[in-house]
């Protein structure tokens, strides 16, 4: 079946292991601000180090170079998909856990859906993908019960603040998608993270102007995780899903990050599960299973077509 219809046996790999590394950043992310790194900050210095990492990656593959608009592109990219995921989401784990947050994300492809229809042709949605949209929205909705736990207003708060992340997400991965076609090179993903990082600052330096980084084990821990694995790793494997299979397929990860959130936070950091937490994650799966092709395209289908607009009929 060809690439962008379904996944293939060399689109698997790339999915579970980015499914394990971005589901561990979630309680990694969280114990580093429970630790008193100030969560936006956090953000910015993980972008950093990823773009510091990155950059000498791609000039020592001698990796094409992009002209300046194109750099320019990847880094406005870099704001809306990168820090606009990580800042919100590191701001809502000071109220969550990184299980709750990691089950609001996991609707990232309902997002992509709805952002695939909007530039698409919208009737193109059929009863199946409304109710997959019902049944994610539902499950967002169950979730927020979950965590309100005994202060409403923070557990609101951080639901909020994850759905933002999550449409982020989603639409961001559309636009990459749009704007890459032929898939984003080393120096874009270098100059994605520049960008999110000097949106993270600039955010920092509006919001967090007494912010702080202890220096300990668990906020330097979890800066080397998600700068230099979640990130640099990570969003190279997310871009080449997205170039390979599409928006909407290559955030089908996000359905494996609570799996493993969920486990790493209860086991390594303690991280409490209540019963509407399942509820919410089982919600969230049937709407990503109603989100899955019914028939096949034909297999004359371009590769490199695969992001662009008329993939809104990969999840008819």
């Amino acid at each position: 079946m060809p690439a962008g219809t379904t996944w293939t046996r060399s689109g698997l790999p790339p999915l579970l292991l980015l499914g394990v590394l971005w589901g561990v950043v979630f309680p990694v992310a969280r114990a580093g601000v429970s630790a008193g790194a100030s969560p936006l900050l956090l953000v910015a210095l993980v972008l950093s180090l990823a773009a510091a990492a990155s950059a000498p990656y791609a000039w020592l593959t001698r990796a094409p170079r992009p002209r300046a608009r194109s750099l320019a592109v990847s880094a406005g990219l870099g704001v809306v998909l990168i820090a606009g995921i990580n800042l919100p989401l590191y701001w809502g784990l000071q109220f969550a856990t990184g299980g709750a947050a990691s089950i609001v994300y996991a609707a990232s492809p309902v997002v992509s859906l709805l952002a695939l229809a909007a530039i698409g042709t919208p009737d193109q949605l059929h009863r199946r993908q409304l109710l997959a949209l019902a049944l994610g929205l539902l499950g967002v909705v169950v979730l927020g019960l979950a965590a309100t736990g005994g202060d409403l207003a923070a557990g609101i708060a951080a639901i909020g603040a994850f759905v933002l992340g999550t449409s982020c997400q989603g639409v961001g991965a559309v636009l990459v998608g749009r704007e890459r076609p032929d898939g984003e090179g080393p120096w874009g993903l270098s100059f994605q993270f520049v960008g999110g990082a000097a949106a993270s600052f600039v955010v920092v330096a509006v919001l967090e102007p007494s912010a702080q980084f202890p220096i300990g084990a668990a906020t330097v821990g979890s800066l080397l995780y998600a700068g230099l694995v979640s990130m640099a790793v990570g969003y190279s494997l997310f871009f080449g899903l997205i170039h390979r299979h599409g928006a909407v397929r290559a955030n089908q990860v996000t359905f494996l990050n609570p799996l493993v959130a969920l486990l790493v936070g209860a086991v390594a950091f303690g991280e409490g599960f209540v019963p509407l937490e399942a509820v919410a994650l089982a919600l969230v799966v049937v709407a990503l299973v109603l989100l899955q092709p019914s028939r096949r395209v034909p297999s004359s289908a371009p590769v490199g077509s695969a992001p662009v607009a008329p993939i809104v009929r990969e999840p008819a």
